[in-house]
C-alpha cells in the first residue's frame, strides 16, 4: 500500500498521509514528480506507457511517479528514473526546474543529463513499454497527432529551453 503525505500549497505538511488514490480535502494536495533526462545534444528520453496504464501507450517525458510518505522530491524522482528505465543517477545528477499546482497535485519537475542509448535501458514492466530519445520538433508533432499525453505543446518548448537556462527572469 503506497502513502503519500499532503501538502498545503507552499509546500508545509499537513500532518495527514493517505493512501495514493485516495481523495483528499480542499487546500491538500499530493506530491509527483517528472524526470525530464536530456542528452547533451538536447534531445530528450521519452517514454512509452504501458497499455494497462492510464493513458496507455501514450509517450511521456522520461519518469515520473509519486512522492512516497517520508520521502523528498529529489529522492522520488532519483527513485522512479530508476524503477521505470533502470537508470540509477545520483541526485546531484538532477536540478528542479520548476513546481506546478494541478488539481490537487504539486509537480516536480528535474531535468538531468545522459548520453546512453535507449535501447540499453531496463524498462520496469507493467509501466514502461518503449523508450527512445526526441527532440523538440519530434515531441510537438507527437503532441499534434495524440501520440504523447495531452500536454500544452508551449510547456513542452519551455522544457527544452530550460534544459540549459535555468530559471526564468
Amino acid at each position: 500500500m503506497e502513502r503519500m503525505d499532503l501538502y498545503k500549497s507552499e509546500f508545509v505538511k499537513t500532518g495527514r498521509t493517505v493512501e495514493r488514490y485516495a481523495a483528499i480535502g480542499a487546500g491538500e494536495n499530493k506530491m509527483v514528480v517528472f524526470a525530464c533526462v536530456f542528452s547533451s545534444d538536447g534531445r530528450l528520453l521519452i517514454q512509452q506507457r504501458s497499455a494497462e496504464k492510464t493513458m496507455g501507450g501514450h509517450w511521456d517525458v522520461s519518469a515520473g511517479g509519486a512522492v512516497q510518505a517520508g520521502e523528498s522530491s529529489l529522492a522520488a524522482v532519483v527513485r522512479e528514473t530508476g524503477e521505470e528505465l533502470g537508470l540509477h543517477l545520483s541526485e546531484d545528477a538532477f536540478v528542479k526546474l520548476l513546481t506546478l499546482y494541478y488539481e490537487g497535485h504539486l509537480h516536480d519537475i528535474y531535468a538531468a543529463r545522459w548520453d546512453g542509448k535507449a535501447e540499453d535501458l531496463t524498462l520496469q514492466v507493467g509501466e514502461v513499454s518503449a523508450a527512445k530519445w526526441a527532440t523538440e520538433k519530434e515531441v510537438l508533432a507527437m503532441i499534434d497527432d495524440g501520440q504523447f499525453l495531452p500536454v500544452h505543446k508551449e510547456f513542452m518548448t519551455l522544457l527544452f529551453k530550460m534544459q540549459t537556462r535555468r530559471g526564468i527572469m
